[in-house]
């Protein structure tokens, strides 16, 4: 899965990539030294579960993919089956190139099977 992220993160723009549990567990994580694995995490979990929830609220089951702009940078929230696909990148980027490079890698993240923690 290592693999995977570090293959993402060679895009330009993107700072680092992680997959997490729906709960916010890492359980695996590529990022630039500027991150700190524990905050981007957390607020993973936050930005998934309030969604979630709010989505269930509505009647909707799930997300396939969220974008979350920010003053500083984006992210990227992509199901991944058992777990998301977390992508932090810089705010310039455009997403139609480096979305299609998400959905790839998130697409290889499901194909691997049962993630444990």
């Amino acid at each position: 899965m290592r693999s995977i992220l570090k293959r993402l993160n060679d895009v330009v723009g993107v700072k680092g990539s992680l997959v997490v549990t729906r709960d916010g567990i890492v359980i695996a994580a590529h990022l630039s030294r500027s991150l700190q694995e524990d905050v981007v995490a957390a607020m993973a979990a936050t930005v998934i579960q309030s969604t979630r929830r709010n989505l269930e609220k509505h009647g909707m089951r799930h997300f396939a993919r969220i974008t979350l702009v920010a003053s500083h940078g984006k992210m990227v929230f992509a199901d991944a089956g058992p777990a998301f696909l977390v992508v932090v990148m810089d705010r310039n980027v455009e997403l139609g190139p480096v979305g299609i490079e998400v959905e790839s890698a998130a697409m290889r993240i499901r194909n691997q099977g049962t993630i444990s923690v």
